[in-house]
């Protein structure tokens, strides 16, 4: 009766930094990702003889030639790291835009504390700027406040956009976190798709909570300074400016440039009749306009 065959011993090299291994292409192998017992993560790559190759014969010709090599995977970036990268690119288009805002609210004397209270729960600059500055034109506050709501109303879309990855949330997340949903946090969600479960609950409160600290700094710091600047007749331009600044990157659909067109003629129109609501018929009208439109295409 044969001996029965014994397999080529195996050999384990561990390595203390991450190093990609080579494997020659004549030599089947298998990779697999295990945990020690310490919880760490290691790719596991063994060579090992073809299915052919398998007997006594086999482990005299493979003999030495068996390896398995056990390498620490490199870690995935903590959510807060994750959230730190993206507030560092946000940054630079935030700061500018509460320094403006901050400035702006102090050439309307609207007030320190009301300015930054509204800050903090709009979190909307836009829709901030927009209520301001028909309060400072003295439109009434109910039509004032709906103008900023309807500018604001862009929200809902997002909110809808990430409702599959909150539903398995908490219901306090599920509040709190829709407090800071806004052009900025919605487009760093929706760039980091692979961000799930508690994962993304971590990474959206650094990213949201960050973010809103920034802003508020910023406005904060353009109301200190805006009783120091030079006067600024043409300020209440500013806004619009970068009300159109902002629009214009946008305009690359059919949809948006058609419905930009809509808003522009209806407030021009309804502005002749009745200017306190102007901007919001506009919006109303772009609003309406470009969800036809991209009901039709879809």
């Amino acid at each position: 009766m044969a001996a029965p065959a014994h397999r080529a011993p195996t050999t384990m090299t561990s390595y203390d930094s991450f190093m990609t291994p080579t494997v020659p292409s004549d030599r089947p192998s298998s990779l697999a990702t295990v945990r020690s017992d310490r919880g760490d993560a290691t790719t596991a790559i063994s060579t090992v003889p073809s299915d052919d190759h398998q007997g006594p014969e086999a482990a005299r010709h493979e003999r030495g030639r068996m390896t398995s090599i056990a390498l620490p995977v490199r870690p995935e970036p903590a959510e807060w790291r994750l959230a730190a990268r993206d507030i560092g690119s946000l940054s630079a288009g935030i700061v500018p835009f509460g320094l403006m805002m901050g400035v702006t609210a102090a050439a309307m004397h609207s007030g320190a504390s009301a300015t930054l209270v509204g800050a903090a729960l709009v979190f909307g600059g836009s829709a901030q700027l927009t209520t301001l500055s028909l309060l400072h034109l003295g439109t009434g506050l109910l039509a004032a406040v709906v103008s900023g709501a309807v500018v604001n109303s862009r929200v809902l879309l997002y909110g809808a956009a990430l409702g599959p990855r909150f539903a398995d949330h908490p219901r306090w997340f599920r509040w709190l976190g829709a407090s800071v949903i806004q052009d900025q946090t919605y487009l760093s969600a929706i760039g980091r798709p692979e961000i799930r479960g508690p994962a993304f609950l971590r990474y959206w409160l650094w990213l949201g909570f960050s973010l809103l600290l920034v802003w508020m700094l910023s406005v904060a710091a353009g109301l200190a300074l805006g009783p120091l600047a030079p006067p600024l007749p043409h300020l209440p331009l500013v806004g619009t400016a970068l009300f159109v600044a902002m629009l214009a990157p946008r305009l690359v659909a059919r949809p948006a440039v058609v419905g930009a067109g809509a808003a522009a003629l209806t407030a021009l129109a309804v502005g002749q009749l009745a200017p306190s609501l102007g901007i919001i018929a506009g919006t109303a009208a772009g609003l309406l306009v470009s969800l036809k439109m991209e009901g039709a295409r879809s």
